[in-house]
């Protein structure tokens, strides 16, 4: 693997939006096939990299992170070239206006430069000053005059729309670009495999590169289905809250280590959160006090991602973990994290698929 930076630089660039993430399918072949005892990819995209274990009774441990991102889609060509559009994930609309963007030919092959075009500050009613317009009032502007130009450039209805990439490393330990959520992930995955590769697990463990987290968090419940893994973790990132606006509504911050789960929780209707296996999340706490790691305790409401769901999954359920590495400013062009927290994931999962075998009790009802 490349430097940290490089390969975040690398991974950010690939488009992937949640439904149509081939390009990223394709990476994770490409990255997982040299390592791994095996590499299967399933009917909805899910990447699973198996590392057969030498201990023949250890519980099989799955570790994931999806590969897809929020988007938009076009919805309709204006007579004029202009481009309507909705979301597809969680998109804020407040971050669009003035925001550029590639649009992506129907067939995947190119994109055309566009920006989502803003309300002329001298012409801008007083009502709408301070006001956030939904997706219908909103439009793309991709320099073209007519609905034919749009058609000959390969835009349709249906036509994935991802934020423009642009890269940066801000200060001396901090990066910023879209899609760091969940590239992040990826990266961990990837570093996890090359490990594995030279440093065969006690335990069975599978490495999977999910899909469709994004669109509605459950892509990656037939590889929990067909693997019936004793336990999982999740790799993802979670909101930073030291920033002015949030103002450490929760304690989660840059370059302070990784985040181990406590809860999460939508915060709304059925869809549901996480409490984590509490034998598991200790085993992962006492890995990083081993190793002299820095590590914040996660605790956040309106904010889930597909563990959620695939604990209760097999006939007997998952014992299940979470970790994050925190990052600012979630689904916009502008995601930032530190890398010292990132280098310290890398070293904790690792340790983690170094140290699982058959010796650790996830047994419930005991001490």
């Amino acid at each position: 693997m490349k430097s940290i930076v490089e390969e975040l630089d690398y991974l950010t660039g690939i488009p992937a939006v949640s439904g149509m993430e081939d390009r990223m399918v394709a990476e994770m072949v490409k990255r997982f096939t040299p390592l791994a005892d095996e590499v299967e990819v399933d009917n909805l995209g899910n990447v699973t990299a198996t590392f057969r274990g030498t201990e023949e009774n250890a519980p099989k441990l799955l570790i994931f992170a999806h590969v897809d991102e929020v988007g938009l889609m076009v919805t309709k060509v204006e007579p004029n070239g202009f481009l309507r559009f909705d979301r597809i994930g969680g998109i804020p609309e407040k971050t669009l206006r003035g925001t550029f963007v590639d649009v992506h030919t129907v067939d995947g092959n190119g994109s055309v430069l566009g920006f989502i075009g803003t309300h002329a500050h001298h012409l801008t009613p007083p009502d709408q000053k301070y006001v956030v317009p939904t997706t219908d009032k909103l439009y793309i502007d991709v320099g073209m005059s007519s609905a034919e130009e749009v058609y000959a450039c390969g835009i349709r209805t249906g036509s994935v729309v991802t934020y423009h990439h642009i890269f940066r490393r801000v200060g001396e330990h901090r990066i910023t670009s879209k899609t760091l959520d969940n590239r992040i992930g990826v990266l961990l995955l990837i570093a996890l495999a090359e490990h594995l590769h030279e440093h065969r697990p006690s335990a069975t463990i599978y490495l999977v590169a999910s899909v469709q987290e994004e669109f509605n968090i459950r892509g990656v419940m037939p590889v929990f289905t067909r693997l019936e893994p004793d336990a999982a973790l999740c790799l993802d990132i979670t909101s930073a809250c030291d920033t002015p606006d949030l103002n450490m509504r929760y304690e989660i911050a840059l370059g302070k280590g990784p985040a181990v789960l406590q809860m999460n929780f939508h915060g709304r209707g059925a869809l549901a959160g996480l409490i984590p296996n509490p034998k598991l999340r200790r085993f992962i706490e006492r890995t990083l006090e081993d190793l002299g790691l820095p590590y914040q305790r996660q605790v956040i409401i309106g904010e889930v991602t597909d563990d959620a769901y695939t604990l209760v999954l097999g006939k007997r359920g998952v014992a299940m973990a979470h970790i994050s590495i925190p990052m600012r400013y979630s689904h916009s062009p502008i995601e930032t994290s530190d890398l010292r927290d990132i280098e310290a994931g890398i070293q904790l999962v690792k340790a983690i698929a170094d140290r699982f075998d058959g010796s650790l009790d996830l047994r419930r009802g005991l001490p």
